[in-house]
């Protein structure tokens, strides 16, 4: 794993790393080394010496010259590197020596990632506030260590870096390290595949165990692993007092941070070592047979085939290795890689960079339409797949970049550096759509003239008369002859209202409105409050794309009978991704639909999948009306709330909410579930729980419905259900045996599936070392998938991976569906409420007051979940009272500014922020607008969301965190006065 800690006392530092001989002395656990091109330019080789590292921590070079003498000055970074725990073992209690110099290996391969990538200094030459160039040099000095803060055996390496750098003309300057927080993860991933590809070198077999690219080395027993980790099993013990699991990685990191030990010294090496062997001997593992493995495997097959004749294991060895290398030559063809006969010419090790690149970009690309190349890097490397590292990886985006597989985006950098590239498809797919703009401007006819219009509107409109703005947009919508026209209109600003009064007009002409919406329960909306009939986006497109894009033929003709004479009303036009929104705007032209009038907020949530089209197409100076004032907020502190949020403005948001922000630290759920358990029932129905992502709302469900039970309002002994949820993961993993995990059900809908692969149902029972996923049928039947021969240019989804969950139901429990069945109105999304439970039946009155029965056996029983708390794409385009709000400042994805904006307009009255920490909450938010990047954006064909400086709203500055820190030397947060940059808080690895 790796962390990063703030060096801010250089003499502490010093006194610390060298403290007894501990660290740098003759009597070192390990050994101590200067690296970085700045360390040499310094003429700094060899060992550390004491004093020349406090020096440089205090920014003194060694000719006497100060670098950065600001007061309150950072003094470095501590970057730590721990090997896995498995390889901990190898090397320091089986003694495989030759472990510590793969260590020291991979963390040179990592610093001079690092280095190369994103070290940086500031130039103030065209300003006060400086711009970044990149220099490629450090100064740093590791020290590699052996012992935990439990003196388990840990081996770890720590790269201290000090706060200076080189300019090309020759001027140090100080080190801005902004860029190494932000890339924390992507460093730890290069880290974790240079270091795997160092112990396969030397004959260890890995598997994967975490999504950075964390690793373990086969053979190595879970029980030999747990024992030597203490340090963790007392992290966990005290998560599990607090009542928190495994997987609530931020609660595990603050409990590292707040129950760090000073280090021990050690006087008796060799008597720790011996302790080590003789609790490993007691457990029945020394390790010996799997480093003598190793060491033969690192021969070669034939030695290794030599040393187990008579087993057939070398045998084995010789034919896995031979079939693996094999299979990666007969993958299908990838228009990313090389193919055909030239695909032999590669190396092995080639290949699979080649491989590993191209799927990092189908992976990214499927989300984004424009990302990080760091990124690229970081989820190539991820994959885990045998000899990719860091540097083959960006030798190899360099390649597609010069082939145009990759475009680089407009640097507006002074040294030119870009930060985000695209890809020819994304970049062709919105200028297709632009294109399709284009193509509808005066293709249309007037519907209602506008000088007519107004007294139609709002004669149709009745008592609810249409405002000013609405008004205008209703206008255009009739009167314009283009055939796209969009309507921008902030959260609450009465867009329903408008689209029932527009589609009255509408009818008055002989022109039918029809609604589309992303998902079922925006469907429902449009049909329930607007009136008109509606259907999903992906329906509409299923039934008219092929005919639109033949241009004849009995498809075709159907299709434009079909959509004669029709309005199309897009509604949340903020949430469709760029291939659907060009799907439609093709069917609007072909078809020749009189209007095609897209509505939305761009200040909302963005697509899940790549590219913001709404946002594009407003960009493109299309016929265009605006809705800016909401009608929703019924109380003046929510009128401003809802404002604020959506200028950014969420410091003084929360200022006007005052004491609706409360600060509950890790009871942050329980208390948000509390608040609502205490209204009463009638409050009950009026208050909506938001949760800003997955696992939040099922905790807030789970403790909502026991409270719900308790005080007797859910009924019953209930029953309890396996449900089915789908798998959250990329198209492009599902070629990867590793995202297959045992249980797991596979959904199969169209005839001729993966592997032929019929339409059915099919659990995974197991994957095989061969990378097969072995599963059964609903008869029983045995079969297997082979996810590598998947045609990786094959965009459609090839079928539905879903994981299993269990919950119980009660009488009067709210549900919600995450499946559709049409035939008895179950929709995606859509709430229910539980009327009776027994063991054959379980009886549901839907939203719109059918009542449903559900036998044992049938297919929705698993396609549910409680609906108490609900996540912010769900509550896009709902509209409560009140609301009860979690957010969590360490979920730095989730807590944006985006999302925030969304929670604060669902209500008309009053809202509650219930928080870990306000404070870094706000931080957290001012630092993640929440924007996806656009293709044409990225190239600077389009200017669609200019970048806002964190430090515009007035924010505070933002602190990283841990410290280390002279008086305690402990991990405390201390805020400078004079920050670098706004970065990330971070915490320390739970391995040390």
């Amino acid at each position: 794993m790796h962390s990063i800690a703030t060096v801010r006392s250089a003499a502490g530092a010093a006194s610390y790393f060298a403290k007894d001989d501990y660290y740098t002395g003759e009597h070192a656990e390990g050994v101590s080394a200067w690296g970085g091109a700045g360390a040499k330019d310094l003429g700094l080789r060899g060992e550390v010496d004491k004093d020349a590292f406090e020096n440089l921590l205090n920014s003194k070079l060694p000719d006497g010259t100060i670098v950065n003498a600001t007061e309150n000055r950072r003094a470095g970074l501590d970057l730590t590197f721990s090997a896995p725990k498995s390889v901990s073992i190898l090397a320091l209690v089986t003694g495989d020596k030759r472990i510590l110099a793969a260590q020291e290996k991979a963390v040179l391969a990592a610093m001079k990632m690092i280095e190369s990538k994103h070290a940086e200094a500031r130039d103030y030459s065209q300003g006060r506030n400086g711009e970044p160039v990149r220099t490629g040099n450090l100064v740093y000095a590791t020290f590699q260590h052996d012992t935990s803060r439990k003196l388990d055996p840990q081996l770890h390496t720590h790269a201290v870096v000090a706060a200076i750098t080189k300019l090309g003309q020759g001027t140090w300057k100080a080190l801005w390290n902004g860029e190494i927080w932000k890339n924390n993860t992507v460093i730890g991933s290069t880290y974790h595949a240079a270091l795997r590809a160092e112990l396969e070198k030397i004959g260890y077999r890995t598997e994967i165990t975490g999504k950075h690219g964390q690793f373990e080395i086969k053979g190595v027993p879970k029980p030999i692993i747990d024992e030597f980790s203490q340090r963790r099993q007392d992290i966990l013990a005290k998560a599990e007092q607090l009542g928190k699991g495994r997987g609530d990685t931020e609660t595990l990191r603050e409990i590292t941070k707040r129950t760090r030990d000073d280090k021990l010294n050690v006087e008796d090496r060799a008597a720790l070592g011996q302790s080590w062997r003789e609790r490993a001997t007691e457990l029945g593992f020394d390790g010996s047979n799997l480093v003598a493995e190793a060491k033969a495997r690192a021969s070669g097959p034939d030695r290794y085939a030599e040393r187990e004749a008579g087993t057939l294991s070398g045998m084995r060895e010789l034919y896995a290795q031979l079939r693996d290398t094999l299979g990666e030559y007969l993958r299908p063809r990838d228009p990313l890689t090389t193919n055909g006969l030239a695909r032999s010419l590669l190396s092995p090790a080639d290949l699979r960079t080649e491989m590993a690149v191209a799927s990092a970009v189908r992976i990214l690309g499927q989300r984004e339409a424009a990302f990080d190349p760091g990124r690229v890097a970081k989820q190539a490397l991820d994959l885990g797949i045998k000899g990719v590292t860091f540097d083959r990886v960006d030798a190899r985006i360099d390649k597609l970049l010069e082939s145009g597989e990759l475009i680089a985006g407009k640097s507006d950098r002074h040294d030119g550096v870009f930060t985000l590239v695209t890809t020819p498809d994304h970049i062709a797919q919105e200028r297709k759509l632009l294109a399709g703009i284009d193509e509808g401007r005066r293709a249309s006819s007037v519907i209602v003239p506008a000088a007519q219009a107004t007294d139609r509107l709002q004669a149709v409109a009745g008592d609810r008369p249409l405002n000013g703005e609405q008004l205008g947009a209703a206008i255009l919508a009739l009167s314009s002859t283009d055939r796209t026209v969009v309507v921008q209109g902030v959260a609450g600003a009465g867009k329903t209202t408008l689209i029932e009064t527009l589609a009255k007009v509408a009818h008055e002409e002989g022109r039918d409105v029809v609604g589309l919406a992303l998902a079922n329960k925006m469907v429902n909306m449009l049909k329930d409050e607007a009136g008109i009939p509606a259907q999903t986006v992906s329906s509409f497109v299923n039934d008219h794309l092929r005919g639109a894009l033949r241009g004849e033929g009995p498809r075709f003709e159907a299709s434009s009978e079909a959509l004669r004479g029709k309005v199309l009303v897009l509604d949340e036009a903020s949430l469709v991704a760029n291939e659907q929104m060009n799907n439609l705007v093709t069917i609007a032209n072909a078809l020749e639909v009189d209007r095609l009038v897209l509505i939305g907020d761009r200040k909302q949530l963005q697509p899940i999948d790549a590219g913001k089209a709404f946002s594009l197409v407003q960009s493109h100076d299309p016929s265009m009306a605006r809705l800016d004032t909401s009608q929703r907020q019924m109380t003046d502190h929510m009128k401003a709330v809802a404002t604020l949020t959506g200028q950014g403005q969420f410091r003084a948001a929360f200022e006007v909410l005052g004491e609706r922000v409360i600060q509950a630290g890790d009871q942050m759920l329980p208390i948000a579930a509390k608040m609502w358990l205490d209204l009463s029932a009638q409050d009950r129905e009026r208050t909506a729980v938001y949760s800003s992502g997955r696992d939040a709302r099922s905790e807030l469900n789970k403790t909502i419905q026991s409270g719900l039970r308790d005080e007797g309002t859910i009924k019953g002994e209930g029953r309890a259900l396996t449900t089915l949820t789908a798998v959250n993961t990329e198209r492009e993993l599902l070629r990867y045996p590793a995202t297959y995990k045992r249980g797991q059900v596979i959904e199969v809908f169209a005839r001729n599936g993966p592997s032929g692969l019929d339409r059915g149902r099919y659990e995974v029972k197991r994957v095989d070392d061969q990378g097969k996923v072995h599963l059964t049928d609903e008869q029983g039947n045995k079969l297997r998938l082979d996810p590598k021969k998947m045609d990786p240019s094959d965009d459609r989804d090839p079928f539905t991976l879903l994981e299993k969950d269990r919950v119980k139901l009660h009488e009067g429990d709210r549900i919600f569906w995450n499946a559709t069945d049409k035939q008895r109105g179950l929709d995606n999304a859509a709430s229910a409420k539980v009327l009776h439970v027994d063991a054959d039946t379980v009886r549901v009155q839907t939203a719109n007051g059918a009542i449903v029965d559900l036998a044992s056996g049938d297919r929705m029983l698993e396609r549910l979940g409680l609906a108490y708390a609900i996540n912010m794409n769900q509550a896009q385009g709902m509209t409560t009272d009140k609301g009860i709000g979690t957010m969590n400042s360490n979920e730095l994805h989730l807590s944006n500014q985006r999302l925030g904006h969304v929670m604060a307009t669902r209500v008309r009255e009053d809202i509650t922020i219930v928080t870990n920490d306000s404070q870094a909450l706000l931080r957290t938010i001012d630092r993640n607008p929440g924007n996806k990047m656009s293709a044409l954006e990225a190239i600077g064909e389009k200017v669609i969301d200019p970048i806002r400086s964190p430090q515009a709203a007035g924010a505070p500055p933002i602190v990283a965190r841990p410290t280390i820190d002279r008086e305690t030397l402990r991990a405390q947060p201390k805020a400078p006065i004079t920050p670098q940059l706004p970065v990330p808080e971070k915490g320390l690895d739970l391995s040390l």
